[in-house]
């Protein structure tokens, strides 16, 4: 688990970085994250969760408004200029600062994308401007300055920009006029302010100062009873098992006690406890997150377990986990695709999966668990309809787009989760991670980092592993199932290597609807799974996308919750998957053998 990421959710506003103004100015950062904090604060759960615009700006105190209309971009010019700064037109918000600071709207306009930018106009002297945040309740994308002289033969300089994201061009066509964001450039510009000084916006930075439709209830708040207790492998499976839960804050610490079952005398493990801050989920921002490794374990037993904080009268119901086996011997596990949506309905899905298949070791997701990533009333719904499933068999989590929720990438599933620390250098840990089960070689990978981050980790271990059967884990496909969806790099360096090596499933999400290719070798179709990739994608929520046409396809459908179940047998080296929906129906089969 990213211990470190929890010091940052403290700084964080939910919608960007809590990073420190440096130099003598306030950062706009700390400034929402204390915002945040005062409104959870003095703002009662029924109004903070429909809190309107202009509720907020009533709220803000006058030297909160000012920074936030003054500290966002900060820059020095050196002669006198006309700044125009082009704002998305409406229904976007118009951000209160222009109009308080005297911007007036002009007839001018910008076009880029598609989309049409309105003029707002100010002069300035020489010296330091600094401009206010793009908005406070997310609408919009972030704006883009111009500059022009005011005596037109002065030539302009800008200097000391921050935050240094913010880089300078020329303000006319084909040109960018975001930073780091190459797919937009400008189509049309007043042609008075053809050729001037572009100052670029940063797309990143546009809902740094969110703060309306941020709040969230959940359902299922946290009490001094351990719940949300979930089973993961942050070490070796044949000897290890980490299990973590949750409780109010008022429980400052937590331990598991395990033993085989029926043997009377207990372990006890002590568990580490940090707080987990989320000041978005309304009522209750801040819960204690208890994470135990248990260790020393022999391979291939069961053993019964409870979680509570160490005393005797607070153990919670017994459960049971199961260690790896020491030698290769049959097992099976569940693969499902994205949960995100209709998580209820997802519950019964897994319960069933769980009652059809109890001997299944583990539950491999790839991806998109829940639908707001960063927002603790989605994790909450997805842990409370995993009760009884997940705290017996661990999970095994791929990170999708959706816990990348906002700027500040995954830290909530970061922290929810305790994962091996083996991935590629240069990757933050537990992004990416592998570990072998029995015969078989499970790789993590995180599709939302540049695939050639973990390009040449991934033929590590792929070149090393004795495993027989090779299994790699994703969220966005190699091979869509969706008409207008494509990774090309996903398919070019990850799928050169799948073919190197060999690797029998690629297991992915994010297309919400289900697709089997044809074993695939070089991008192409092959006769058999001896020669080639066979590359999956399921949904197991209640979100679908439509289904595209395409040669690699052997088996699609959409509309269809699912769950895969792959039994791995060892005589004959044989892998038999079936695709179930809800009902239990077999929707799609296949046999591989070896």
């Amino acid at each position: 688990m990213r211990r470190a990421a929890v010091l940052l959710a403290m700084l964080v506003s939910v919608s960007g970085f809590a990073f420190a103004h440096v130099g003598a100015h306030p950062s706009v950062h700390d400034t929402v994250a204390g915002i945040i904090q005062r409104m959870q604060n003095e703002i009662p759960v029924e109004q903070l969760t429909r809190i309107t615009l202009d509720e907020v700006l009533e709220f803000l105190t006058a030297d909160e408004r000012e920074i936030l209309g003054t500290e966002h971009l900060v820059f020095t010019v050196n002669v006198p200029v006309v700044l125009t700064v082009f704002r998305q037109a409406e229904p976007a918000e118009v951000v209160y600062w222009l109009e308080e600071r005297g911007f007036e709207k002009s007839e001018l306009t910008a076009e880029a994308g598609g989309d049409v930018y309105e003029g707002w106009q100010k002069s300035f002297d020489a010296g330091e401007i600094g401009l206010g945040v793009n908005s406070l309740s997310g609408s919009g994308d972030h704006y883009f300055v111009c500059l022009a002289a005011q005596n037109a033969t002065d030539a302009i300089e800008l200097s000391d920009i921050y935050p240094g994201q913010h880089t300078v061009g020329t303000f006319r066509v084909g040109e960018r006029p975001y930073a780091g964001w190459d797919e937009r450039v400008l189509e049309k510009v007043p042609a008075t302010l053809d050729g001037q000084v572009l100052l670029r916006g940063d797309q990143d930075k546009r809902r740094s100062a969110m703060l309306t439709n941020i709040f969230r209830a959940t359902e299922y708040p946290a009490t001094v009873v351990p719940d949300q207790v979930v089973l993961t492998w942050s070490g070796d499976p044949r000897t290890t098992q980490t299990i973590q839960w949750r409780t109010t804050d008022l429980i400052e610490g937590g331990a598991v006690r395990y033993r085989a079952p029926g043997s009377g005398e207990w372990t006890v493990v002590d568990a580490e406890t940090r707080p987990l801050i989320a000041y978005n989920t309304a009522n209750d921002p801040i819960v204690n997150r208890h994470t135990a490794v248990v260790s020393g374990l022999e391979p291939g037993a069961v053993y019964e377990y409870a979680v509570g904080n160490g005393t005797d009268d607070t153990w919670s119901k017994s459960a049971t986990f199961q260690t790896a086996p020491a030698v290769a011997e049959p097992f099976t596990f569940v693969y499902m695709g994205d949960a995100q949506n209709g998580l209820d309905t997802w519950g019964n899905l897994v319960h069933k999966a769980y009652a059809e298949e109890p001997e299944a070791a583990f539950y491999i997701m790839a991806g998109d668990l829940v639908n707001r990533g960063n927002e603790r009333a989605d994790w909450d719904s997805l842990f409370k309809n995993a009760a009884g499933v997940y705290d017996h068999r661990p999970v095994v989590p791929a990170i999708g787009n959706h816990e990348c929720q906002g700027d500040q990438g995954p830290w909530m599933y970061l922290e929810l989760f305790d994962l091996p620390e083996n991935g590629p250098a240069g990757v933050p840990p537990e992004r990416a991670y592998a570990f072998e089960y029995s015969n078989a070689l499970f790789v993590i990978l995180d599709s939302n980092l540049p695939a050639e981050s973990q390009t040449e980790w991934l033929e590590e271990q792929l070149a090393t592993t004795e495993a027989t059967w090779k299994f790699v884990v994703y969220h966005h496909p190699a091979y869509s199932s969706g008409p207008r969806r494509d990774n090309a790099d996903i398919r070019a360096l990850w799928g050169a290597l799948f073919d190197k090596y060999h690797v029998d499933l690629a297991l992915q999400g994010h297309d919400h609807a289900y697709l089997r290719t044809w074993p695939m070798r070089d991008q192409k179709r092959v006769d058999s799974p001896s020669e080639g990739t066979i590359y999956i994608v399921s949904v197991s929520g209640t979100k679908f996308y439509e289904q595209g046409e395409f040669d690699y396809t052997e088996f699609g459908m959409t509309n269809v919750s699912t769950y895969q179940v792959l039994d791995i047998q060892i005589d004959g080296n044989r892998l038999a998957y079936k695709a179930y929906d809800i009902e239990g129906d077999v929707r799609d089969e296949f046999v591989i053998e070896k």
